[in-house]
């Protein structure tokens, strides 16, 4: 058994309409799998950023069921550091770090994810399940 990790982009008005106990996936909503990821997003973005991990602080639990699912929302800081990645950096980062395509392309989709969550005026939200 492995723990699923989503992340996915929405506005408050957006989580309060609708039941995300199928996680985004279940309700169509565009995210950026990655399972596994139990660490957190805070620590991979002060890795990539050469930025100190305590600078972000921890995520905005929103909802912590017992036995989950559970949602967190990013912390504003580290969707903007993400956001601010550059591609040479992200291939630096995927070559240091010996990633696979699969993994190199995460880094992608949630830098990516994060950069069209600031645009639109939404946050980045970290949904888990076992």
């Amino acid at each position: 058994m492995g723990v699923l990790v989503d992340y996915f982009a929405a506005s408050s008005v957006e989580l309060d309409r609708v039941g995300l106990s199928a996680g985004p996936a279940g309700i169509g909503w565009p995210y950026v799998d990655c399972k596994g990821w139990i660490d957190g997003l805070a620590g991979r973005v002060a890795e990539l950023t050469g930025r100190d991990p305590s600078e972000f602080g921890d995520d905005v639990v929103i909802s912590a069921e017992a036995d989950g699912p559970w949602l967190t929302r990013v912390r504003p800081e580290v969707a903007l550091a993400l956001a601010g990645v550059s591609d040479e950096r992200l291939a630096e980062y995927a070559e240091e770090e010996l990633l696979d395509e699969h993994e190199a392309d995460q880094y992608a989709q949630l830098r990516n994810l994060a950069r069209s969550a600031g645009a639109n005026h939404r946050d980045l939200y970290c949904w888990s399940s076992l």
